[in-house]
C-alpha cells in the first residue's frame, strides 16, 4: 500500500511539474498575454485541491474508526471548539452599520454582519486561549 502511494505522489508531482513548465513556456494565445494552458493548469490546481480535501477529511475518519480512544480526545477538541464558536455567535451583533458609500452598502446585511462578527469575536477568544496557555505553561514550568 505505502509503495502504491508513493507511486501516485510521484505521478502527481510529475504532471505538476510538466503543467508548470507548459504553462510558463507553452507560449500565448492570440490575445498576446494569456498563456496557452492556463485552463489546464487551473483545472489540475482544482483536482489538486480536491485531493487534497478528500485526504484531510477522510484519512481523519479511518484513524477514528481504527483507533476510537483517541478519536475521544479529537471529539472532545471539536466540541470545544463547536462551544466557542456558539459563545462568539451568542455574543456578535447583526446590527447594521452606517456608510457613507452606496458601494459598501450592500455588505449591510444583518446575517452577513452577524457572521463576520462571530468569526472576529471566535479568533478574539482563541487568541485569548493561546495566550493564556502560553503564560500558564511557562509559569507552571517554573514551580516544579
Amino acid at each position: 500500500m505505502n509503495k502504491l502511494i508513493r507511486i501516485l505522489y510521484i505521478v502527481l508531482l510529475a504532471v505538476s511539474a510538466l503543467l508548470a513548465v507548459l504553462f510558463y513556456v507553452g507560449g500565448n494565445e492570440i490575445d498576446g498575454e494569456t498563456p496557452v494552458f492556463t485552463q489546464q493548469f487551473i483545472l489540475w490546481a482544482y483536482l489538486l485541491v480536491g485531493i487534497a480535501t478528500i485526504s484531510a477529511v477522510a484519512f481523519p475518519l479511518v484513524q477514528m474508526i481504527t483507533n476510537p480512544q483517541k478519536a475521544k480526545k479529537s471529539l472532545l477538541g471539536i466540541a470545544a471548539l463547536v462551544a466557542v464558536v456558539a459563545i462568539a455567535y451568542f455574543f456578535s451583533s447583526g446590527e447594521l452599520m452606517k456608510f457613507g458609500s452606496q458601494e459598501m452598502a450592500k455588505f449591510n446585511v444583518p446575517s452577513l454582519l452577524k457572521q463576520v462578527d462571530t468569526g472576529m469575536i471566535t479568533t478574539y477568544i482563541l487568541f485569548g486561549i493561546a495566550i493564556f496557555a502560553t503564560i500558564y505553561s511557562e509559569v507552571s514550568k517554573m514551580f516544579k
